[in-house]
């Protein structure tokens, strides 16, 4: 599950306020908890703006009443300044807007921001050590070496043959879906979208692949869902531990949906793979990659249970994915002339009537680009960095612990660097009929802790959403809302009914 990103619920932070919060204590705090003047450290740094704060929730009160709590790190932004010192509960913060401060973060100064928050709730996800995960682990050699393992395989370089085997895989899919969609009925998609993703995802990573009937297959898909689902989601206790004990039951349900991935990855995917590799013999995919690095002992140690959670991480990339699908098509629906626009390419770029494949990538400019404002318009966070030493930005001072929160929502809706942006215009990512991406847009962070799976959301985004339009145009079910989600990848399981309608 890389690339993932949890947001703060609005409706904890009502449900906090009300349950926690001394109204009148509160108030008379509030007013003589006066802003201090900027203050400058020893090392001759400014001290971040802060707002006042309440006892027990911080700042945690100035994130309620907003569609995504990063909507308020913009208003705070604008009110403070683009770089804000906040205390959410009893963890201590750093909010970062404008491009210039979040590439210092990302980039510039990265290996003083590679760690990751260390929240209890997501200790427990992961079998009680955040390090068993590739998002919210820390960085660290191990972390490297994992990455490293991936890259080959996340990374795939065009002509190769991992490339020309993904390609295959993911036109042999949408083929697939493409055959199971009837025309001109209420269609239930993201089932359809996510089992096909998981295949490709297993046959890419392990070389297996499952029938899409397989019982043990669909819930292992279901069980990723609502795993997905629920680390996007973020909760007051993040902030406030001493809530942990409203989320126990939940925890334990998402702890059981673990344990049942891991015996179906261990079963089905693995089987007796680990006992039978030649430690002597190339790895031929991302399994025998963590077979080998165990077996052989190499640096850093890597424990087998170690690296079936880093497997059983990227296996859950195709959750992502699927969830970001439904959300293009949750927009495409409602946008009948960009789905013309897309299919008018597809119809000039592609002949004899073949399938669309990633290999009509480069002369298909828009198609990639509605994948692009598909991304912007959802402006899925950042994940949080936590600050590894002291530091600065932009001059300011950043303590060792911080966690830092990056403003990737005032990136992609901004006034200042977008026309019009609440409106779907793909056109915005073209020039001279060539996708260009601005160096504002950052969606999936940067430098050595950013995304490992973009570049496969990209592919099987493109071979997917190609192949659908190819064959249907998009329209509405009567009384089904589209409004899309935004400000996380993750949707319910039941959302989002299409109908197709062949061309």
């Amino acid at each position: 599950m890389f690339f993932l990103a949890a947001s703060i619920s609005s409706t904890n932070i009502l449900l906090i306020l009300a349950i926690v919060a001394l109204p009148l204590l509160c108030i008379e705090i509030y007013y003589r908890n006066k802003q201090k003047p900027h203050k400058l450290t020893k090392d001759g740094l400014r001290q971040a703006p802060t707002p006042r704060k309440l006892p027990i929730l911080g700042h945690l009160h100035l994130l309620g009443g907003y569609e995504v709590p990063y909507q308020a790190f913009s208003a705070l932004g604008e009110k403070f300044g683009n770089v804000v010192n906040l205390q959410l509960g009893n963890v201590k913060c750093v909010v970062l807007n404008g491009q210039a401060n979040i590439r210092e973060a990302l980039v510039t100064k990265g290996h003083h921001f590679d760690s990751r928050p260390n929240f209890q709730r997501y200790q427990q996800l992961f079998s009680g050590n955040k390090e068993n995960s590739l998002a919210f682990c820390d960085w660290s050699d191990i972390q490297k070496a994992r990455r490293d393992m991936l890259k080959t395989h996340t990374f795939p370089r065009a002509f190769t043959n991992k490339y020309t085997t993904l390609e295959y895989l993911i036109s042999s899919r949408t083929e697939a879906m493409i055959a199971q969609i009837e025309p001109n009925q209420t269609t239930e998609l993201k089932p359809l979208i996510l089992a096909h993703c998981a295949n490709v995802f297993l046959s890419h990573f392990c070389t297996r692949s499952f029938e899409s009937n397989d019982k043990g297959f669909i819930e292992m898909i279901e069980n990723f869902d609502e795993i997905f689902y629920e680390v996007n989601q973020g909760h007051a206790a993040d902030f406030l531990p001493f809530l942990m004990p409203l989320h126990k039951k939940n925890l334990q349900r998402m702890s059981k949906l673990t344990h049942e991935i891991r015996d179906f990855v261990e079963k089905e995917v693995i089987g007796d793979r680990f006992e039978s590799f030649d430690v002597e013999s190339e790895p031929e995919d991302y399994v025998d990659s963590l077979i080998q690095h165990v077996k052989c002992g190499k640096s850093p140690d890597l424990s087998w249970d170690s690296a079936m959670f880093a497997l059983e991480d990227i296996i859950g990339g195709h959750t992502a994915v699927g969830n970001f699908l439904m959300k293009l098509f949750g927009f495409l629906v409602s946008e009948p002339e960009v789905q013309r626009k897309i299919q008018e390419e597809i119809d000039e770029a592609v002949e004899n009537g073949r399938l669309v494949t990633i290999g009509d990538r480069n002369s298909m400019p828009y198609t990639e680009a509605v994948i692009f404002e598909a991304v912007r318009l959802i402006a899925s966070p950042i994940v949080p960095r936590v600050a590894n030493q002291d530091s600065s930005i932009d001059g300011y001072s950043i303590e060792k612990g911080s966690v830092m929160f990056l403003n990737n929502y005032d990136l992609s809706m901004s006034n200042e660097l977008w026309d019009k942006p609440q409106e779907f215009l793909p056109e915005r990512f073209i020039k001279n009929g060539r996708v260009v991406k601005p160096e504002y847009f950052l969606p999936f962070g940067g430098g050595r802790r950013s995304c490992l799976g973009y570049r496969m959301v990209q592919l099987i985004s493109f071979g997917f959403l190609g192949g659908l339009m190819q064959n249907f145009s998009i329209v509405p079910v009567e009384n089904e809302s589209y409004k899309v989600p935004i400000g996380s990848l993750a949707l319910k399981k039941d959302t989002f009914k299409f109908c197709f309608v062949r061309r």
